[in-house]
């Protein structure tokens, strides 16, 4: 038999029996996909958010092993898994448990762990142990040991049903709001203003299969208005961008900057599955799509693209031929499909190109410099927005109206959205360009003319990010300073969101002096695209 078994070894290894060999490995394959089917195990809910739960137990089961949905004494529990804040006297309480425990106590880290590594680890450093009574006539207990078949206890309770911990959950979770709170106020994150980092990081996005998953819960929440979830998930999105190495655990995703406990879930959901139910939802729902298609529309918000659908349209059809359209939702409408493609930088670069000849036309030494998604050095543009001045301070005086009209007489800009708005100092239009030439797309552009003095704070504005610059602004409030596209100011005075004192004005020539007075490292263009 023996000399058989290495006939057909020696066979195996030298390619003679290809179907054996590929049993073989599906056996291997097998026994890989069954790693825990030696567990039997009990997850207690409380402290545990529904989904990391929905999530545990999927792959528990996934991998061979056993989950009851109902905790019984009488049951040869392999482990119970308690979240990893839960002592022993606690989850005795919640199971009504008196008497001595007999089951295998682990913390879910341990869990999170086995499935992470695809093998069944030891949980001695995860298991939480009783404290006992010495009792000289008692027997010892080994410890540390995984058994699967420990024996039945006597006076077993009643079962215990998962929904009876629905307000030990409830209150768990509310502690761990309250301690999270805590844990921000004093954490030093708060001192690492986002301003004061570069966007750029020294390893490529080690998590992007998570991020593009909530960059879509991002548009999603953008286009229903639900603007602070929207927010939420954006900044756990830079968070994730930042992180030095994949996300391994649910316990290690908490504990990042702007991560609850629910974001955490559905980070884990996502790096254990590579879905995310909730997503699946939104995908599946008619209404959300067509609310997400219509708020694409140029001019039209989610409150328009709402009273659309109430209105029973469904296409950008049913929005040609029956909506009330204002004239740049027509035009948006008319150009759906060109304003939604994203444009290589490269024609941004030859749009910006055809303006600043235009513009060193009428006025030489004129400044034409292109911002946005361009100036941080994005491979793709949504539109152009090109600031104009010039370096006497005087001379963009007479530039806007007269630049308007001769890109209009060549041909260059194709509609007007709003031909001329005035912010102060400054002139800015929004229409829409073309560049000559066969199969060129309508493009977005914006021309926005600035008197030199605000130069530096209009440049640091319109080339963003929204999230960088939004923290600029939350750094100016806690030194008691404004920005914004005009200017920064100094000794404002706020009364909760008002301003009692607007402040005087700071004298910012360049970008670099607005990160100086600050006092945050100067950010290049490229670093700013968070």
């Amino acid at each position: 038999m023996s000399s058989k078994r290495s006939r057909k070894d020696a066979n195996i290894s030298e390619g003679g029996s290809s179907s054996k060999r590929i049993q073989l490995e599906e056996d291997n394959k097998v026994s890989e996909d069954s790693f825990l089917s030696a567990l039997n195990i009990f997850i207690l809910p409380a402290g545990i958010q529904k989904a990391r739960l929905t999530v545990l137990k999927t792959q528990v089961i996934r991998y061979g092993g056993r989950v009851q949905d109902m905790f019984d004494s009488t049951q040869n529990f392999s482990h119970i898994i308690v979240e990893d804040n839960i002592d022993i006297p606690r989850m005795k309480r919640i199971l009504k448990l008196d008497s001595a425990l007999e089951f295998t106590v682990v913390k879910s880290s341990w869990l999170s762990l086995c499935l992470r590594n695809k093998k069944l680890e030891n949980c001695e450093n995860y298991q939480l142990h009783e404290e006992k009574k010495v009792n000289l006539n008692s027997p010892k207990k080994e410890d540390n040991v995984i058994n699967p078949y420990n024996k039945s206890r006597e006076n077993a309770s009643d079962p215990v049903n998962s929904s009876d911990y629905e307000s030990s959950d409830e209150n768990e979770q509310n502690n761990e709001k309250d301690m999270t709170s805590t844990l921000h106020l004093k954490s030093p994150q708060t001192e690492k203003w986002i301003c004061a980092q570069s966007s750029k990081s020294p390893k490529p996005n080690m998590n992007k299969h998570i991020t593009d998953k909530l960059e879509e819960m991002v548009k999603t929440y953008e286009s229903t208005n639900d603007r602070w979830r929207a927010l939420g998930y954006q900044k756990a999105i830079q968070t994730l961008r930042r992180h030095p190495k994949e996300i391994s655990s649910w316990e290690e995703a908490k504990s990042l900057p702007s991560i609850g406990a629910r974001l955490a879930d559905k980070i884990w959901e996502i790096a254990q599955s590579g879905e995310l139910r909730k997503l699946k939802e939104f995908e599946s729902s008619e209404e959300l799509q067509i609310l997400k298609m219509f708020t694409n529309v140029w001019g039209a918000g989610p409150h328009t693209a709402q009273l659309w659908y109430q209105q029973g349209l469904r296409t950008i059809a049913d929005l040609q031929q029956k909506a009330h359209l204002n004239h740049q939702q027509k035009v948006g409408v008319r150009l759906y499909d060109d304003f939604l493609d994203r444009m290589p930088r490269e024609e941004a670069a030859e749009i910006e190109e055809v303006v600043k000849k235009a513009a060193e036309g009428i006025q030489p030494g004129i400044i034409a410099q292109t911002c946005g998604s361009y100036r941080r050095g994005q491979s793709t543009c949504g539109d152009v927005d090109i600031l104009i001045t010039h370096p006497d301070g005087k001379s963009h005086k007479n530039v806007f109206h007269k630049l308007l009209a001769n890109l209009k007489e060549s041909g260059f800009l194709t509609d007007d959205l709003v031909s001329a708005e005035e912010t102060g100092n400054q002139k800015k239009y929004m229409g829409v360009c073309k560049l000559p030439g066969q199969n060129r797309k309508h493009r977005r552009i914006d021309v926005i003319v600035v008197p030199y003095n605000e130069y530096g704070c209009a440049l640091v504005y319109f080339t963003g990010s929204a999230h960088f610059n939004r923290s600029l602004r939350h750094l100016c409030k806690k030194q008691n300073m404004s920005l914004n596209e005009h200017a920064l100011k100094q000794g404002v005075v706020r009364k909760g969101s008002e301003k009692i004192h607007e402040g005087t004005v700071v004298p910012t020539p360049t970008e670099e002096s607005v990160f100086k007075v600050l006092k945050i490292p100067y950010r290049p263009p490229e670093e700013r695209d968070h």
